[in-house]
């Protein structure tokens, strides 16, 4: 094994243990996506409390920015959502459980510790029946979470607040008299006496009720709940994970229930049932034109784009299209082929852009005037806050300038010092650059003709491209404090070929493609390919093979949330997505 593969092995394993037990085709009957989500289900069965349901439904790689590559593992169930976590600034890996209340009841999806993106509170009734006029819905529930109360432990009246579909509260008779008993300060919310006595009990065994439940974001309402159909005065309270009902006409060990919310939020995100199998293989349209290795097959995605020179995927897991006129289109939409039909102008105004990257939430851009950064706030496709990152840089022409980002976060560009054309030529010789808004540093060494960059975890590899030579990617030694490059050499391509972007494809979705294979988009004089070096064994270099052919210029690649690779074929105007053919087509 080369020795990038030997340094970068952690990497690969921290990326795909999370996915490594995943089957590539989901059945009617979801199993575990990992044994870590199987442990907690198994660990969280015969309580008094069925938190999960019967079986596990579908699994879904989605958008999180504090997440390594800003993607994460999550399998849904009837009653809520576990998440794979795994921090990208040390690796720790633990399942946590989703807060789905809070995203349908408040209308903000979680795509990050901090970043949220806004969709509309579903005007779905809790219990998953037909509309009631007396049983809540999450858009109802809306109206009275996150409204800190008082503290009524000292009230000596029983809870007598009612709430019907809309989230309106009026006041009436309780079936019968329950008083508030407990204070918590962390959200200034009440519970009830029942609840409280529920949590004295230990139900979640030796799990504490915030980690099953999270903390309570409104206060207790009675409302209608429906058992078989039959609606009954239930006490009703939103927690950050899931609601709490308590229907008193019932036996005394089935008094207390959780709601369906994890198949409630999966139809509000995704407009489908989260028993629908995912990912699903949907090539787009017809491309006869691009040839690939056996078991995949290539699509249109998009056409009619103008010089398409960078690709990325959304904070909320989009595909972004860079244009050569100095636009980031957002696809928000696909038609039933599976290609792009919809789409939104997420920014404009760029000059003569190189290339994008994707971290926390921005979306960077090099450009004729440095870096510039952008953030959509509302969540309706175009971006709102632009910032100029940096203008100490004047990026190289074309996709050897484009920006790239580590999973810590660094910033690392291609290009010369401004005003570096008033000096000598070893100062206008071009150099890779770590940018730590609003200043550059160099990266230590001697380069190439340096770019195009690419970024796998915490390793920086440069593709140098000098003059009658064949372009080499070599590794660079980024270490914990200044950057300094390294002389390992990666691998070479055929001579005659100029690389315009690369990536290390660490998805482990479909078997046709093999995680740590680096896909490099190049063009020589007369045709456009794709190249993979796939990881090899021994101390030789990998062998560079032909991956996929029959582009114009390949100016770009990335992958999306589903494992497909997607290239921009610059001169073609065109966005090809590459997916595994259909078991048993030809």
């Amino acid at each position: 094994m080369s020795d990038v593969w030997k340094w970068s092995f952690v990497l690969l394993v921290g990326s795909l243990i999370a996915v490594s037990f995943l089957p590539v085709q989901q059945v009617a009957s979801a199993p575990f996506a990992n044994p870590a989500f199987e442990q907690l289900w198994s660990a969280q069965q015969g309580g008094s409390l069925d938190l999960w349901g019967s079986s596990p439904l579908t699994w879904r790689i989605e958008p999180y920015a504090d997440a390594p590559a800003g993607r994460r593992l999550v399998q849904y169930f009837d009653r809520g959502r576990m998440e794979l976590q795994t921090r990208a600034d040390t690796g720790y890996q633990s399942v946590t459980q989703g807060l789905l209340a809070w995203e349908m009841t408040t209308g903000q999806i979680a795509l990050g510790d901090t970043l949220t993106e806004p969709l509309a509170p579903p005007v779905m009734p809790i219990d998953g029946g037909e509309p009631n006029p007396g049983v809540p819905t999450y858009a109802g529930l809306s109206r009275v979470v996150q409204q800190p109360e008082q503290d009524r432990t000292s009230t000596p009246e029983p809870i007598s607040d009612w709430i019907d579909a809309n989230g309106h509260v009026s006041t009436a008779v309780p079936p019968v008299p329950i008083r508030i008993a407990q204070y918590v300060s962390a959200t200034g919310h009440n519970l009830p006496q029942v609840t409280v006595e529920l949590f004295k009990r230990r139900p979640f065994s030796e799990v504490s009720w915030v980690e099953i439940l999270g903390y309570p974001i409104s206060e207790p309402y009675w409302a209608l709940y429906r058992y078989d159909g039959i609606a009954s005065p239930s006490l009703v309270q939103v927690f950050q994970r899931r609601i709490l009902v308590y229907t008193p006409e019932r036996p005394a060990d089935q008094q207390f229930t959780v709601p369906n919310s994890g198949r409630h939020y999966y139809r509000w995100r995704y407009r489908a049932e989260a028993t629908q199998m995912w990912p699903q293989i949907r090539p787009g349209l017809a491309a006869p034109h691009i040839v690939t290795v056996p078991g995949l097959q290539a699509g249109i995605y998009a056409e009619g784009i103008d010089n398409p020179v960078g690709l990325a995927v959304s904070p909320d897991g989009q595909l972004l299209i860079l244009t050569g006129t100095g636009t980031i289109l957002k696809v928000t939409g696909e038609d039933t082929s599976g290609a792009a039909s919809e789409y939104t102008t997420f920014a404009s105004g760029l000059v003569n852009p190189r290339g994008l990257a994707v971290h926390a939430g921005w979306v960077y851009v090099s450009d004729d005037q440095g870096l510039v950064r952008f953030m959509d706030v509302d969540g309706n496709g175009v971006a709102e806050r632009v910032e100029r990152v940096s203008i100490e840089i004047s990026p190289s022409p074309g996709p050897a300038g484009a920006p790239v980002i580590d999973d810590r976060g660094r910033i690392f560009v291609a290009g010369v010092l401004r005003g570096a054309l008033m000096l000598d030529a070893a100062a206008q010789q071009p150099r890779v650059y770590q940018v730590v808004p609003p200043t550059a540093s160099p990266v230590g060494g001697d380069f190439r003709q340096p770019g195009p960059l690419l970024v796998w975890g915490r390793l920086l590899l440069v593709m140098e491209q000098e003059d009658r030579s064949p372009p080499r990617l070599v590794r660079a030694n980024t270490g914990e404090g200044a950057a300094a490059l390294g002389t390992a050499r990666v691998l070479t391509l055929p001579a005659g070929f100029t690389a315009n972007g690369a990536l290390v494809y660490s998805s482990q979705l479909w078997t046709d493609v093999i995680p740590g294979t680096i896909f490099i988009a190049a063009t020589s004089s007369n045709r456009g390919v794709v190249f993979q070096a796939l990881p090899g064994t021994g101390d030789a270099p990998p062998e560079v093979t032909e991956f996929a052919a029959g582009f114009t210029d390949p100016s770009a690649l990335t992958v999306g949330l589903d494992g497909t690779i997607y290239v921009a074929d610059a001169a073609a105007h065109q966005v090809i997505k590459i997916t595994p053919q259909k078991r048993g087509s030809p």
